[in-house]
């Protein structure tokens, strides 16, 4: 009988290669006189043309791998950004595991025009760094020299990778604009993977064409006698190869409620769905959040550490009986109980008794920890794992591990499931901001599921102030109450820059009145009371202009047209009620009231003024209930807000009768 054992050697014979116009260490005086960006003439540096061409190898020892082949070339106009010559490549390379990235082959060079000569500096040996980020990142890192006003950079590097199972994400898009941006890449017929675009839409010309590879593999066979042959053999393949280009590319630029700019930019990713090789069963690679799942709870790190909750027991016999009270008093006694020393993460080796006596640690300490005693008590508890915002949104079908960053505990109490986070000194229940980025993944022994983090986050704030003419004053009493994330915010505001700073930032908002008497109740929630005045002639006009706290007073979306999505944290219920007696003598002219709505009860304001008698009353009442607003909604929820602007800031005008 004879065992055949094949083994891969890749020979590409590529029939089809994309020309670019862009040759590495070929820079034009062109280039170097040319003065803007024709297509976004306010930048200060450009991409001429970032080029990548990836192709599939094999090795007899690793098995299957890919590698990269990057080129960028960087235009500086009039002004030098900073760090724009600093360039970092990182890669994945974990302290344990065989599995690996690797940065090799750097070439680079800077031009400069200097008296009508081009001439060109090359980066040395000596000018790259390596350096260990964390156990699972490693950064290459070089400054480009001779980097000034009106010079042109380029630089090249490979990137060798065996993770086959997620190809390098190729982004199109830059903090820069990008005249040109080519992917071309190679994929045997071996492998079926789901090639997807993603964040920001851009049109992209895309070409596809079969070609002919050639596979080499060696053999081994095992006759009946035992001895054994050996010979290679040729395995023919029609491989994919595709080019996919971008021209004219926009900027990536930071703009009001703009989360996760890791998911922003235009961009294709790589999923390996399958792996049919000859003579073999096919193979299904995607993984799940089943798989995933059942392996985070196997870890020593993760699921096998939440039921240490030993440590807890003699506390625990001092507690509440009702659920919510014991899993509130539980939180409190280790929130206040712990320091937090700013390492984020989701695993931990030392949950429970280590870390408690400590009384310090990471993020994954305190709160597997924090999991680990509402269990000891009798409650059920699980681990929830999320991406916070600005790092980005996990695929909710083929999970990655990088993806999430951070943990925090879930209990059930009589009020259902409560989220709560050790580190943050937050009241039970109340997540810090940054926490609240789309779903996190609640880990439990029978599996998981997805749990909204944003869905009961509010922001809401209610101010009530009292105008009064006294003599040659106008005077105003404020009261103002804020709840939810309002209420964590100014605590977190008071406490960061002191009451006083807070006392100013009030008053910037009544940059024509004396700002006095400021108290902050924090018994109840937290309050605020204050009174301003300012002084007016016995006979003049008076431009009042009652809303000027507490509402929207501007609108933060200035531009035309977005291509990013706007994604609030939090719902916002914002309700501002002025009353106004109208001195003896004057006569009133009010705005008109008025209800503006967002499509879908996505948002509501409602302005309503009356007058009894000398009377007024105004109550603008401003809610916001949709959360993410999509590029195509945009126009929409700009409108919206300038509507709210203008008429909160309209005046009412008393003049003498």
């Amino acid at each position: 009988m004879k065992f055949l054992t094949i083994i891969f050697l890749l020979f590409s014979l590529h029939a089809f290669s994309q020309k670019s116009n862009l040759k590495f260490g070929k820079v034009s005086e062109e280039e170097l006189t040319l003065q803007e960006c024709a297509f976004y003439p306010e930048a200060n540096s450009m991409v001429l043309g970032e080029f990548g061409t990836l192709n599939f190898m094999y090795n007899s020892d690793k098995g299957w791998s890919y590698n990269l082949v990057v080129h960028r070339r960087i235009k500086v106009f009039s002004k030098l950004d900073k760090d724009i010559a600093n360039i970092k490549l990182r890669v994945y390379d974990p302290l344990k595991g065989n599995s690996k990235e690797e940065i090799g082959s750097i070439k680079a060079f800077t031009y400069n025009l200097i008296d009508g000569k081009i001439e060109k500096t090359k980066l040395t040996n000596a000018e790259e760094y390596t350096t260990r980020i964390n156990d699972y990142r490693m950064e290459t890192s070089f400054a480009m020299p001779d980097v000034r006003e009106g010079s042109v950079f380029e630089y090249q590097y490979s990137l060798s990778s065996d993770l086959i199972s997620t190809l390098s994400t190729w982004h199109f898009q830059d903090d820069l604009p990008v005249e040109i941006s080519e992917f071309r890449y190679t994929i045997p017929e071996f492998f079926k993977y789901t090639v997807s675009q993603v964040g920001s839409f851009v049109n992209l010309e895309r070409e596809e064409m079969n070609i002919n590879e050639s596979f080499t593999y060696r053999w081994e066979s095992v006759g009946a006698g035992g001895n054994v042959e050996r010979g290679t053999g040729t395995l023919p393949s029609v491989s994919v190869h595709t080019t996919q280009t971008g021209r004219n590319l926009l900027p990536l630029q930071d703009e009001p409620f703009m989360n996760n700019k890791p998911n922003v930019p235009a961009r294709l990713e790589f999923q390996l769905m399958s792996i049919n090789m000859p003579n073999r069963p096919i193979k299904t690679v995607a993984g799940n959040y089943e798989d995933f799942n059942k392996n985070i709870m196997d870890w020593t790190s993760f699921g096998k550490t939440l039921n240490n909750g030993n440590f807890a027991k003699d506390k625990i016999s001092t507690l509440s009986e009702d659920t919510t009270t014991r899993a509130t008093e539980i939180y409190n006694w280790l929130s206040n109980h712990f320091s937090h020393n700013d390492v984020f993460g989701f695993t931990s080796e030392r949950v429970g008794r280590s870390a408690f006596n400590d009384g310090q640690g990471s993020l994954a300490d305190i709160n597997l920890t924090l999991v680990a005693a509402y269990r000891e008590a009798g409650l059920e508890a699980y681990p929830v794992i999320l991406s916070t915002r600005g790092h980005g949104i996990p695929h909710p079908i083929y999970p990655n591990y990088e993806d999430y960053n951070y943990v925090v505990a879930a209990v059930k109490t009589s009020a259902g499931i409560v989220l709560t986070d050790g580190t943050s000194k937050l009241p039970f229940g109340i997540l810090p901001t940054r926490c609240l980025n789309n779903k996190g993944w609640m880990a439990t022994e029978n599996g998981g599921t997805w749990i909204d983090l944003k869905s009961e986050a509010s922001h809401a704030v209610t101010v009530i102030s009292q105008f009064d003419f006294m003599e040659d004053k106008l005077n105003s009493q404020y009261s103002v109450k804020m709840d939810g994330y309002a209420e964590t915010e100014a605590h977190s505001n008071v406490k960061s820059g002191g009451q006083q700073h807070y006392t100013e930032s009030i008053a910037s908002h009544f940059s024509e009145w004396e700002v006095d008497s400021l108290k902050i109740d924090t018994e109840t929630g937290f309050n605020l009371n204050f009174e301003i005045a300012k002084e007016i002639e016995e006979d003049e006009t008076v431009y009042l202009q009652p809303i000027s706290y507490g509402m929207v007073i501007e609108n933060p979306f200035k531009r035309e047209e977005r291509l990013t999505p706007v994604d609030f944290p939090y719902q916002i219920s914002k309700r501002v009620i002025v009353k106004i007696s109208v001195p003896e003598g004057f006569i009133a002219e009010l705005p008109e009231s008025t209800i503006v709505t967002l499509p879908n009860n996505g948002g509501k304001f409602i302005y309503s003024i009356n007058q009894i008698g000398s009377n007024i009353q105004i109550m603008s009442m401003f809610k916001l209930n949709q959360l993410d607003f999509s590029p195509d909604e945009y126009p929409f929820l700009k409108q919206f807000y300038q509507l709210v602007a203008e008429k909160n800031n309209e005046i009412i005008v008393l003049k003498k009768s």
